[in-house]
């Protein structure tokens, strides 16, 4: 289902012969909410970038940047369109991969958490991620700010280790 779902996502957005992307993130910039001129369709950006909410379930690789795309969803920009375009372009380059969910004989549970400190330019709040996984499965992920900004990065650190164990828990 999430290939054809995929397919369609890319078909709606008129980018079914684009070049693929090998990163979901351009990683030398950060999103504002200010930046550049208002998108002309903001319609099509909240039908696009919800579909993308609806493909994280299946391909927990593009939940950060989804999540960031959606931060601007109330006046969305050209900026955050391009952003939106290039998670888009990842997409279409792993358009095969998904999650995979198989019977393991190990039966530990392993958890990872990382976080980004003052990560967001307009709030200067932290974003932390986590990902557990119960033998070779991956069971539960999130990535998403944190409600309060971060004093050091040890402090958005303790907090994103916080909400990990709290999910393993």
């Amino acid at each position: 289902m999430s290939v054809c779902f995929s397919v369609n996502i890319l078909h709606r957005a008129g980018m079914t012969n684009w070049n693929i992307s090998s990163t979901p993130v351009d990683t030398k910039s950060k999103l504002a909410a200010a930046a550049g001129e208002p998108v002309k369709d903001p319609s099509l950006y909240w039908s696009l970038a919800g579909a993308l909410q609806y493909l994280t379930f299946t391909s927990p690789d593009i939940a950060y940047v989804v999540q960031q795309v959606c931060l601007f969803m109330h006046d969305p920009r050209e900026s955050h369109l391009t952003a939106l375009k290039h998670i888009l372009r990842y997409v279409k380059g792993t358009i095969s991969h998904g999650l995979q969910i198989h019977r393991s004989p190990v039966t530990d549970m392993v958890a990872y958490t990382d976080a980004d400190w003052a990560g967001c330019p307009d709030t200067r709040r932290s974003t932390s991620g986590y990902c557990v996984f119960l033998g070779d499965s991956l069971i539960s992920w999130s990535a998403k700010r944190q409600a309060t900004a971060s004093r050091s990065s040890a402090e958005a650190e303790y907090r994103g280790v916080a909400n990990v164990v709290a999910e393993a828990t």
